[in-house]
Formats: C-alpha cells, structure tokens, sequence
C-alpha cells in the first residue's frame, strides 16, 4: 500500500503583501503555535526552512529557540531548505547561490548540528538548470518544489531526478496541487491517496495554513486523524526522502520552467539593485583580499557577512520577482543602501591602501631646492600625478577610464605616452566641467599606475581610427549604420570576418500587456505589439581619439528614449547608454534585434541554456547571443523572440501586487519615469568570451588618485594567473575560518578540460567537468560550496 507523508508546514512570505515587520510578527507566532502543536499531538512533526527564520527567533526570543533546538534534536522538528529564505531561483547570480548555502549550512550547523538535506522552494517561480549541482554541492541531495504545476512544465512527473549539465542530480519532489492542504481542501488528501495507489509510489501531503504564516491548526490536525484513509503518517521531508523508493525515476534535465514569466522584468529598480549590489560585493571581496595579502590589512568579514545578507534578504521570490506591495520596494531600498555602502567603502579603503604602498617617486632624484611649490610643481611636472587603476576580473581588461581632471599629457606605467580624449564630465563650472578619458590596460585581479600632466604637452602625436556622421560610426574592426525612421542600428559589419551580425533595422516596440497581472500568470507571453519608438533625433556628441559616440532621441506619446551609442578604437563592442522617461501604463518596452539563428543562448547561474525561438518569455542573466549577435546587460533578466527578432525586456509599467484585483484610481504602477541603463552589442564567439564581456559591463576598472611616496609595491602587479580560458573566476574572498582565502571558478565553454590557477603564487591545479563549479583553498584543498573539505 502507498503512502502518505503527512509534513506539518506553513508557507510563510516573509513580504508580499506585507512588509517584512509583519511578516517577522508571523513568524514568531507561528514557531509558536508549531511548538505547542508538538505538545498537543505526540505524533505530529514540523517542517520550516529559510535561516534567516531561525535568526530572528535566536536574536528575539530565546527560549523558543533552545524550544527549537531540543525538537530537532528528537527529530520532530526538521530543517530543510539550507539557504537564507526561499529566493527567486532564476535571477540571483551562480554567486549568490553559493553564498546562500554557504551562510545558511554554517548556520545549521552551529545551532543545531546538522546542516539541511533537503532543498526547499515550494513558491518559488522557476528554477534554472545549475541548480542540482548547486543543491549538491551545498550539503543537499534532495529538492522539493511545486511551481511550476505540471501542465506549465516539461515534465508532468511528481518525483523524479533532476541532472544539471555537468551531470550532478538530486532525487525532485513537485507537491501536487498546493503546498498548503487546509480545512477548505482536505479533499486533497483523498486525491492524493488515489494518485498514490494509481502510481503506485509513496507521496508527500504538506498541510498547514500558509502565505501568511499559521501553520497546522488544532482543528486542521483532528480533521486528518478523522479522515478515512489508510496509509497516512506524520512525517518529514528527510524521513520521506530516505525511505521513497527511487528506481524507475524519470530523468528530468536542464531548468524546471516556466510560471509567472512577468516576474523576470517586472519592478525594473530592484533588478537594477540586485545586478549592482551582487557585482559591487564581488569585486570588493577580491580587492579586499589583494589588500590583505599585499599590505597586511584587515579583512572586513563582519561587514561583507552583513551586507550578504541584506542581499539574500533581498533575492526573496516576492521582492526580487517585483510582485510585492509598494512600500516593500522602500524596505528592500535601505537594505540596498547599506549594501551599497559597505562594499564601496570597502572596495574604496583596499585601492586606498594598496595605493599608498606603491613607490610613485619612482628612481627620480629630488630637487635640491624643495620649497613647498617648488615640491609641488616637480611632482606633478616632472612625474605626473599618479592614477592607479584596478582590475577586479581574473583576465586582462582594456576599457576606458574617466577620470576628474584636464590633461595636456598621459603616460603609463612604463613612462610610455598614451592617447587620450577630453570629454565633458559632470560639472557645470566653466573651469572644470571636462574630464579625461583614456584607455587602461590592467592585468587580471591587478592593478597599474597611470600618470596625468596638466601643463606639460604631449610630445607623440596619436591618430584616431574612429569615424562618426550623424547615421554612421565604424572603427577598424566594424561599422553601424542607422535606421531613418526608428534611429535604431540598421546594420553591423565585422570588417575582420566580413559578417553582417545585424543586417535589418533594430527597433523600441511597446506590448500592450493589459491582460497580465503583475506575474503575467497563465500567460505565454506579455501581449501584442502596437506600437514602436520613432521620430528620431541624431546628433554626434563625441568624435575623438578614444571614443565616437552618437546621441539617438526618440519618442512616443509622452514617453521619450535617449540612447548613447559609443564605439572604442579596436574594439567591436557597441556599447549603448540607455535613459528613458516613461510614462505609459500596462505596456512593455522591448528592444528588438534581428536574428540569424533559431538558437537563443542565455546566460544562468554559472552556466547557460540553449532554447529555441518563439517560445514565450523566458529568464536570462547578464547576456543572450543569437547566432553572431550577443547582448550583454547590466540589470534586465527577459527576452522573447517575435517575428525573427530577440526582444530584450526593458520595463513594465504593471501595478503594484496585482492579482486582478480592483484595479481603480488608488492603483499605482511600476516603472514610471527616469530610468538609465547600459547594454552592449558584439559579436558572439563562445560562452567564456561572451561571460568576460558581460562581467566587464556590469563592473569595469576601477580607479584612485594617489599621491608621491615611496613603497615596496610596483607600479603595475597582476595577483592571479590562469592558464585556461574557458575557466571564470567567480570569487576571491577571505575563507570562513579567517585562515587563508578561497578561490571558486567554473567552466564556461561545455568543454571537459584542467587548469593550473596561481593566486598570490599559490598554485592549483585540476581537472574540471564540462560546466563544472570549484572550490579551493589557496592551499589547494578542494572544498564544497560550504567551504568544508570534500574528501576523496
């Protein structure tokens, strides 16, 4: 006979239509009520996730935590989940997948010695492919979800493996129908025996009162004792897991998709925020540890651990899925903030103190006469004022730099004269409103010394390659002409493979998505197209030795987009500065671009998809590519494709939290007003280079003034080495245990291969399966996304 695993729970939204005060109410009265359920009924055990839960209960009330800790000591009690709450399992990047395990299971395990064995995102909207080898490597064999339901998925089948490219599985458990079985659907549990008996295989029943917390009821529990159904026993997720037959199960590959496709664009702010902070941290923690290393300086652990966790905080399905109320979005703003706050001080702080340690005096011999001017003059004359520029990436990166001064002069830190470019900068006073823009030149996690005269003129002289009219821009390795009537990219020709990669005018099309909630539940996708962005206004506002930029203005109804489009010598990415005023309602904006290919490649946590055209909405990171076209972002997460077209999801100006509710004068709606953003166009080559170029969008060089001083550093110094180039580096941080630092790559390119890394000089080798996540120690332990050892 089949069984039924009965697993006590409640859904608990910490924000949805709630700020995250009253979700933190819910929760404590909830942990509550599941203690004293254990007292009223001596069978009946509980089931919760998300460590941010337990953390309010330790910090808030005591006892109830010694409470918890005492039931899953005698197992009534069982943590799932193993991450800070239940995210949106689409959008976070593959990092701050990692880092949610890694905070959550170190968490577990200190309170209560154990980590979770179950993965747990029962609300969550979708789930992208590389989480199997995720769960897996963060301590979880087992996963359990609902949406998407069976007739939106795949896959129709309740338990089921689940294998992500490099071939890592774990044992899938969609929960039919709902994950909270209630007083009002105790049908559910005689439906679920009879699919049971048909499939013949032992299911789970979650029951409780959920969304907004309560959990099994005392009501709930004497209705199911009184069902007349054999076969039923309270239970848990890990119990189920252990004891469920696992042969014959269908092998299910790649992502679990698709419910609620509005949520990859909607509430354009948060996403914007999200791409930021996630970027900023990243790259802090490595220049942090560059400071570390090179100068002794402290590691700032506690305040990387915080603002983690805001960001965790923030990646809740609710909030970065932008299906929340309006004053939620406030909250999740001064989370944000401090985030932002932390890793720009931190990012700041570790360039500051590398810089001082640099010898900018170089071997020059001081002035015999050194009055303060005197001093003054002959270092900024003689030696030019220093600019140390960092790369925070694990390979080379040539990009411009802007920086806040006028230069009759650069050279770099080989004392070579380099072009440069003036460009106005942000100010409005006549005597400094311009600023110099030239191109770094940085090696990997480096940095290099860049020197700026403002009095002694440039004795080379440089020609530019860059050509620029009001409908055409080209460099030496490609050219864009522009449409007449859209002012977008009508053509782009690689000179050095003799490819159109555009050859058909691109376009800014509206959808009229009055049909869709704020998920846009049930829909494939937004809705038709009726209208496009046109009357445009060409005007060339740059034409110099480093870049050509030309302005396009465009407009409908009162809405208006101004895109910047800028070409760099040698260089073919396009990169586009975006703003918007928008102030249209129910409707998308989408940017369209002419494909060659009927294959869409789109960028996912540590890895990527291929998917076929004209298949409705779907999710994607930092980049796509189509054929030979890639566009990289730096905060947009959808993409359809239409009428030979991919269309980059750029706003929707849905309402706040719309469940086709009344929809009257008090709604209001997202997306409305100034908006700005970059995307990049290039031609496609391969997964790794289209990663690099994506990764440099999103965080670029970054740089300090410093001043004239001796040091033990050199002038330019690279931290990192690797000899592969299918392999991304994804951080360099501190290890958990303060005692040395990790490294975690993975390979991008689908290719099984090794590599030989060197960090500080520090070497590690290994070999690595194609789509494969690492994690070492600079000591060349491998470890797992917890930091933990993996044995062999």
């Amino acid at each position: 006979m089949a069984k039924i695993y009965l697993i006590g729970n409640a859904h608990l939204d910490p924000v949805w239509l709630w700020r995250w005060q009253e979700g933190f109410s819910e929760i404590i009265s909830t942990f509550r009520s599941a203690l004293d359920r254990m007292n009223d009924f001596p069978d009946f055990k509980f089931t919760s996730a998300c460590a941010v839960y337990y953390q309010w209960i330790e910090k808030t009330d005591p006892d109830m935590f010694e409470e918890i800790k005492e039931r899953v000591r005698q197992g009534r009690w069982n943590i799932v989940g193993g991450w800070f709450l239940q995210p949106d399992c689409n959008l976070p990047s593959g990092e701050s997948f990692a880092r949610h395990g890694l905070v959550s299971q170190r968490y577990f395990k200190e309170k209560f010695g154990i980590t979770a064995k179950t993965g747990y995102n029962v609300d969550s909207f979708g789930h992208n492919a590389s989480l199997p080898q995720i769960l897996k490597k963060s301590g979880m064999n087992n996963y359990v979800f609902m949406r998407p339901m069976p007739e939106e998925g795949k896959t129709k089948e309740t338990l089921f493996n689940w294998e992500s490219s490099d071939g890592s599985s774990v044992c899938a458990y969609r929960i039919p129908w709902h994950y909270n079985y209630d007083t009002a659907k105790m049908e559910l549990f005689e439906r679920l025996k009879e699919k049971a008996q048909k499939d013949n295989r032992d299911y789970m029943a979650f029951y409780g009162v959920g969304n907004h917390g309560g959990g099994p009821t005392i009501k709930l529990i004497d209705e199911i004792n009184h069902l007349p159904i054999d076969g039923m026993v309270y239970s848990t997720p890990d119990t189920y897991f252990n004891n469920v037959d696992k042969s014959n199960l269908q092998t299910v590959h790649g992502e679990l998709q698709h419910h609620a496709r509005g949520c990859y664009s909607v509430c354009s702010a948060v996403k914007r925020h999200n791409r930021e902070c996630e970027n900023n941290l990243i790259a802090a923690e490595k220049l942090c540890v560059m400071a570390k290393e090179l100068t002794g300086a402290k590691y700032p652990k506690e305040k990387f651990a915080k603002a983690w966790k805001n960001l965790l905080f923030n990646q809740f399905h609710d909030i970065l899925g932008g299906c929340s109320v309006k004053k939620a979005y406030d909250d999740a703003a001064y989370l944000y903030g401090e985030i932002m706050s932390i890793s720009e001080q931190a990012l700041n702080f570790s360039m500051q103190k590398i810089s001082l340690n640099i010898n900018t005096l170089r071997n020059e011999t001081l002035p015999a006469y050194r009055t303060p001017k005197v001093w003054k003059l002959w270092q900024h004359e003689v030696l030019g004022a220093p600019i140390v520029v960092f790369n925070p990436h694990s390979w080379r990166v040539k990009m411009p730099v802007q920086v806040n001064a006028t230069a009759t002069k650069m050279t770099d830190c080989d004392n070579n004269e380099i072009a440069f470019q003036i460009v106005r900068g942000d100010q409005t006073n006549a005597d400094d409103k311009y600023h110099t823009l030239f191109i770094a030149d940085v090696e990997p996690m480096g940095y290099c010394v860049y020197r700026l005269f403002a009095k002694e003129a440039s004795v080379e002289s440089f020609e530019s390659e860059l050509k620029i009219t009001q409908r055409t821009i080209e460099n030496s390795k490609i050219r864009l002409e522009f449409d007449n009537d859209t002012g977008d990219i009508s053509s782009f020709y690689d000179k050095e493979t003799d490819k159109y990669i555009i050859n058909k005018a691109c376009s800014a099309v509206l959808i009229d998505e009055t049909a869709c909630d704020t998920w846009a539940h049930d829909k494939q996708k937004l809705g038709e197209t009726i209208a496009a962005f046109g009357t445009p206004e060409f005007s060339v506002i740059e034409n110099g030795l480093i870049r050509a930029t030309l302005r396009v203005k465009t407009s409908y109804n009162n809405s208006a987009l101004c895109r910047e489009y800028t070409v760099i010598p040698g260089s073919k990415i396009v990169l586009v500065k975006t703003m918007i005023d928008f102030s249209e309602r129910h409707r998308a904006l989408k940017f369209a671009f002419p494909v060659n290919s009927s294959d869409i490649i789109a960028k996912i946590p540590y890895s990527t998809v291929t998917r076929k055209q004209n298949q409705g909405e779907e999710p994607c990171g930092s980049w796509f590519a189509v054929g030979d076209l890639c566009v990289a972002n730096d905060s947009k997460y959808g993409y359809d494709t239409e009428d030979g077209c991919v269309r980059m999801t750029v706003l929707r100006s849905a309402i706040y939290a719309d469940h086709f509710g009344n929809r009257d004068e008090f709604c209001e709606y997202m997306d409305q007003g100034r908006h700005e953003f970059y995307y990049s166009l290039f031609p496609y080559e391969n997964n790794a280079q289209a990663e690099m170029t994506a990764s440099e969008l999103n965080f670029g060089l970054r740089y300090v003034w410093t001043g004239f001083h001796k040091g033990t550093l050199p002038e330019k110094m690279s931290c990192i080495e690797c000899d592969n180039e299918n392999i991304i580096v994804s951080a360099v941080k501190e290890a958990e245990t303060g005692k040395g630092n990790i490294i975690r790559f993975y390979e991008m390119n689908s290719c099984d291969t090794s590599v030989s890394l060197k960090l500080f000089g520090n070497e590690i080798k290994s070999d690595v399966t194609h789509n494969e996540i690492k994690t070492f120690s600079d000591q060349g332990k491998e470890l797992d996304l917890i930091e933990w050892e993996i044995k062999s």
